[in-house]
């Protein structure tokens, strides 16, 4: 037997974006119901410690960690050079918690505010009449029915499945995503670590840009070596093993858990709303392309989601033009700028390891500057004379053979189709009237990148 419930919002996902989106709601006082298919508690468990920018917490209004959420504060970090022991000190904070007992946090956060939370209810379908999203169909508890509501939101992670069920003809890209199109991250929970006291295995933040490593704090005084990779989970722990058996090949530890993820590593779909419906967090692959944390980027969405729905809502239209907006401002501001970066850092993968040493000794893309500006503004900004400057470098590299021909011309092939990319997101058009345009030249950037 079938019966419909009714809610203003229902949203998909009661990870971090699908909170966040519900509490922003429903402080301005909509009715939200969250569907989430996991068991309360168990969301986040594969991951289990994750990091947020400091300065994230006070921009998004989120309290700060405390108890057994919290693992550690750290006002700076290292980044370290291929080869060598010359790291950069990167002086900006990051808190390292527990991914779990924060998704619960959010969780009774939005539950506080109103927010109602089906736990292992499972999305089936979506309802859509005449083109629009009305709803979506869920199973729960041994009952099937349908939540009608105002508006729809995906929430639901990579997979985006409310996205992925929706017909063609709605203006949306539904293919699911490829596996190629992942980050595959392995987390090695180490403990007993050999050398931690002393100085010769790594404590606080550590980041090793050319393997796409990392190495930070983990709970009590353990360590996680982790790293993210593209192409298939096979590959990441192929290089995680060639990692480790150059930098720490006698380190001797205690492996107490090995766990992997993925988290989406491509282009956004190029729209991100349809008729009553709107896509926020991992769904719309908001993730930073140059580390693939997505937390904190996703919120830029969804509070822009909960802005745009609040609008469209109250003027009684929540169709495609009316939840415009969400596409606009997301894609002219931070979208543009993920969409700059990806594309360079597509390019950026011809660099060499005698490149990239290079590199890191000029202070060029990985000096202790371009860290702290990547991490807190999502680009460089290069002035004129540092532009100059860079330029210099890099002629003198590949005159004295220290920058290859490939690597060379990978960073002027970046740096070009960056500027381009970027420039085509900033000017997003305003309504869906010039979107087809857009799009096909939106495309052709990506093809060349």
């Amino acid at each position: 037997m079938k019966s419909t419930k009714k809610t203003d919002v229902v949203i998909v996902g009661a990870g971090t974006a699908g909170c966040y989106t519900a509490w922003k709601l429903a402080e301005k006082g909509y009715s939200v119901t969250i569907v989430e298919r996991k068991k309360r508690g168990t969301l986040g468990k594969n991951v289990g410690i994750f990091h947020i920018d400091e300065i994230r917490f006070e921009q998004f209004g989120i309290p700060l960690p405390e108890g057994k959420e919290l693992i550690g504060h750290y006002p700076d970090g290292l980044a370290w050079p291929p080869d060598g022991n010359a790291p950069k000190k990167v002086r900006y904070g990051f808190y390292v918690m527990d991914l779990p007992l924060f998704i619960l946090r959010m969780q009774s956060i939005a539950r506080k505010a109103g927010v109602k939370i089906l736990f292992e209810t499972k999305f089936e379908k979506p309802v859509i009449d005449n083109g629009v999203v009305t709803g979506v169909r869920v199973s729960g508890g041994g009952k099937r029915y349908d939540i009608a509501a105002k508006l729809t939101i995906d929430a639901s992670g990579v997979d985006s499945v409310v996205r992925c069920a929706l017909p063609s003809d709605m203006g949306l890209e539904n293919a699911p995503i490829d596996p190629k199109d992942f980050l595959y991250v392995i987390l090695q929970y180490w403990d007993n670590v050999e050398g931690k006291d002393v100085g010769t295995f790594p404590s606080g933040l550590n980041f090793y840009p050319y393997h796409k490593a990392f190495i930070n704090p983990s709970y009590g005084t353990g360590a996680i070596v982790g790293i993210g990779q593209p192409a298939s989970l096979k590959e990441a722990e192929r290089i995680q093993k060639e990692f480790l058996d150059e930098r720490f090949p006698k380190i001797k530890h205690t492996l107490v858990k090995k766990t992997w993820g993925r988290t989406p590593y491509r282009r956004p779909p190029l729209s991100l709303v349809a008729g009553s419906f709107l896509i926020v967090g991992d769904a719309g692959f908001m993730t930073k392309p140059f580390s693939g944390e997505g937390v904190t980027s996703g919120f830029t969405a969804c509070r822009i989601a909960a802005e745009t729905a609040d609008a469209a809502i109250r003027s009684g239209d929540t169709g495609r033009r009316a939840l415009w907006s969400h596409n606009a401002r997301y894609f002219r501001d931070q979208g543009a700028k993920f969409a700059g970066l990806l594309a360079q850092l597509n390019i950026a993968t011809a660099l060499s390891r005698p490149d990239i040493n290079y590199l890191f000794s000029e202070d060029i893309i990985f000096s202790s500057y371009d860290f702290e500006s990547m991490n807190r503004d999502f680009e460089v900004r290069l002035g004129p004379g540092r532009l100059l400057a860079v330029a210099a470098k890099l002629v003198k590299g590949r005159l004295t053979g220290k920058l290859s021909k490939e690597g060379f011309g990978a960073l002027l092939s970046a740096m070009g189709i960056a500027g381009k990319m970027r420039a085509h997101y900033e000017a997003y058009p305003d309504d869906p009237d010039g979107f087809e345009a857009w799009a096909l030249k939106a495309r052709t950037l990506w093809g060349e990148a």
